[in-house]
């Protein structure tokens, strides 16, 4: 079975005729413009830019001095690990942008597991599809704020350098809980205000960008109002990661 049938059953939309796309378009509609920097990253352009800061990062992540916020950079990329897969699983990549972590995720689930990359960008999902080909991967455009899955479809969600540019976090953040079963597990990584001096800029890329930036702990204290347990944050200088789980018990695994 291919993972476009495998993802199927998932949906709560119409699977689209197969007619040999490199992803599955499940917005309906086009949503306007969602500020400067998803603006960016919907062009092909700002996709090949975002392409190669995170290809970049990818290779040297082992090398980053732990001074200048090593740890967290391999926490950045470390996404299997994050979110304790054992192989088997069905994995959202919420934001997959090129691909970069959802190769990552697509080796760690496995052949029995199933990774969906979705995004809302089509140059992001063209390259995506370009740079994993992995048989257990199937790509998709949709909105994080109206997500294509029936409730439950999935058992851990990767939600990286997303949820800064969502026009309501509490709608994004009830749909990713709503599409997450019961002890599921949730990653993100969001970018946060600069402290002291950095604050400035930090305020001013914000307002140029349209773009949220998260204070500390903002987005652990949502994530508990949406009933995730198990939050733990881990902050760098400019960006905070933040895990949790879903209440009840985690359906087996592996």
């Amino acid at each position: 079975m291919t993972a476009r049938e495998r993802l199927a059953p998932l949906l709560d939309v119409p699977l689209p005729a197969d007619v040999g796309a490199p992803y599955l378009d499940l917005v309906d509609g086009r949503p306007g413009s969602r500020g400067r920097i998803q603006d960016l990253w919907e062009s092909g352009g700002g996709a090949g830019f975002y392409d190669l800061v995170l290809a970049g990062g990818d290779r040297v992540r082992g090398r980053v001095p732990g001074l200048v916020g090593g740890a967290v950079v391999r926490d950045f990329y470390d996404v299997a690990r994050r979110l304790d897969l054992v192989g088997g699983e069905t994995v959202l990549d919420l934001a997959c942008g090129p691909g970069t972590l959802t190769r990552h995720l697509a080796d760690a689930v496995g052949a029995d597991g199933l990774v969906v990359g979705a995004d809302l960008s089509p140059p992001m999902l063209r390259r995506a599809a370009r740079a994993v080909r992995a048989a257990n991967t199937v790509f998709v455009r949709a909105d994080a704020m109206a997500l294509p899955l029936r409730d439950g479809a999935v058992e851990a969600v990767c939600c990286s350098l997303c949820l800064q540019l969502v026009p309501d976090l509490d709608t994004a953040l009830a749909q990713i809980r709503r599409v997450l079963a019961p002890g599921g597990r949730f990653t993100a990584t969001v970018p946060t205000h600069g402290r002291g001096p950095l604050r400035l800029y930090t305020e001013l890329l914000a307002r140029g960008g349209q773009a949220r930036l998260f204070h500390p702990g903002e987005l652990a204290d949502a994530l508990v109002r949406h009933g995730f347990v198990r939050v733990a944050t881990r902050w760098g200088t400019l960006i905070e990661i933040v895990d949790a789980v879903v209440p009840g018990a985690a359906p087996p695994r592996g």
